[in-house]
């Protein structure tokens, strides 16, 4: 069977989240931002973790590369596994959207701001208002996304990101 570009993009970006949630904990790895590219900087992380973890230091992601960044990552992880609440495919939250999901939204966004202090927290209404936007925005120039002001995938991973990171002492 043909490996796709697609297939090997959404395997590049996999790994390099695991790779993204190790350095975070690990300081030895220099932390990249996941990306369906295989850049400079993520062989850079790749090196460095392969000679933190006694593997070959090549910068290239073989089976025994993957198979213990995976290793680690589950082991860090503490075998828990993130609640994915986000409905799947190309959906988008976006200004005059409303319900329990633009809520949820909002409660993380001020979680965050609160926590971290760079970001303005939007009132809980439930509606997707022009307060909710400005604090996606100010988040998502924060993480280096573009700067849309509506909650697609990449963003609900840097907001469950952000969140998960933070102790919320509940």
């Amino acid at each position: 069977m043909l490996y796709t570009d697609a297939q090997r993009q959404e395997h590049t970006e996999e790994i390099l989240t695991y790779l993204y949630e190790i350095a975070l904990r690990d300081p030895r790895i220099p932390i990249v931002l996941p990306s369906k590219d295989f850049t400079e900087e993520a062989a850079l992380a790749v090196r460095a973790y392969q000679q933190a973890y006694g593997l070959p230091v090549t910068g290239e992601i073989d089976g025994d590369t993957w198979d213990s960044i995976v290793e680690s990552y589950r082991a860090r992880m503490d075998g828990s596994v993130p609640l994915a609440v986000f409905p799947a495919g190309n959906f988008l939250l976006q200004e005059g959207d409303a319900g329990d999901l633009v809520y949820l939204v909002q409660m993380l966004l001020r979680l965050i701001g609160n926590h971290f202090g760079n970001v303005d927290a939007p009132p809980l209404t439930g509606m997707f208002d022009r307060e909710t936007a400005l604090a996606v925005r100010q988040l998502q120039e924060i993480a280096g996304l573009e700067q849309t002001g509506a909650v697609d995938r990449r963003t609900w991973d840097r907001i469950a990101s952000l969140v998960n990171r933070m102790p919320l002492g509940i």
